[in-house]
């Protein structure tokens, strides 16, 4: 499985969390300048008075060790959640082994790389009112872009063209071979009934032109479109053959016999 970053979390939080019901902000801290003390991975806050306008505190974790190294000290969380309604942590697979080691008023998110899954609903808490030095630094985040977030939100966006792509290249050839593979099936038929054959190396290879020409000129002439093609042309020249023959010796042009064949070899000598 591969291993999902906190950029990929904070790419998929902006995109969960979006404009206009929402506005999200990340790496924010409790004051601006030196006087800060700690941040918040992300802050999230409702826009719509329907959804309470509630601020959510988050705290991202992707490895295991991370998360024991924090969860060891709890209460420094709250120098930033104490402005929150809700905190909440949001993690890749594998970071919390047990539910019990969520703190009580925590919730928790799962993030697989692909969605997200909540497996604990965090606790309201009384949020205490937002100062100048925390409102400063929220305002200083929302003027600046998270560079790894939009990093990967562009890297996310090329891998869907090429997998666009690469899908209908490959809808292409799969047509481009199926294509050839019924023109193949074809000239093997045509082969099979002629005998007539266009390998590399044959002879007939350089007259596809002309056999071209001459399957053309029978297809027009009708010879095919009937199982009595070919004997309704045979009687059609019995019969002409009759008329001319009549009109010949009507013309007093009559056939004179053929000498016979020991003669001719006689004279021959």
């Amino acid at each position: 499985m591969t291993k999902v970053t906190a950029a990929a979390i904070k790419a998929a939080l902006r995109r969960s969390y979006s404009e206009p019901e929402w506005a999200i902000l990340f790496e924010v801290g409790d004051a601006t300048g030196a006087r800060h003390t700690r941040f918040a991975d992300a802050v999230v806050m409702s826009l719509w008075p329907s959804r309470g306008l509630t601020v959510t505190g988050m705290e991202i974790k992707v490895s295991r060790s991370d998360w024991n190294k924090e969860r060891s000290q709890p209460e420094k969380a709250e120098t930033i959640a104490a402005f929150c309604d809700y905190w909440t942590l949001v993690t890749g697979p594998g970071v919390v082994q047990d539910l019990s080691e969520i703190p009580p008023a925590w919730g928790w998110i799962e993030y697989d790389g692909t969605r997200f899954a909540t497996r604990k609903t965090p606790q309201r808490t009384d949020a205490k009112p937002v100062t100048r030095e925390f409102l400063a630094a929220l305002l200083r985040r929302a003027s600046k872009a998270d560079q790894a977030e939009i990093e990967n939100e562009i890297a996310r966006r090329m891998a869907d063209k090429e997998a666009r792509f690469e899908e209908r290249v490959e809808l292409a050839v799969k047509r481009r071979t199926a294509a050839n593979e019924n023109a193949l099936a074809i000239v093997e038929q045509f082969e099979a009934e002629s005998g007539i054959t266009f390998g590399e190396y044959s002879a007939f290879t350089s007259k596809g032109t002309e056999v071209g020409r001459i399957t053309k000129a029978i297809m027009e002439s009708g010879i095919d479109r009937s199982y009595n093609g070919l004997h309704a042309i045979a009687d059609m020249l019995r019969k002409m053959s009759d008329q001319l023959e009549k009109v010949m010796i009507e013309q007093g042009l009559e056939r004179k016999s053929s000498p016979p064949e020991a003669a001719i070899r006689g004279r021959r000598r």
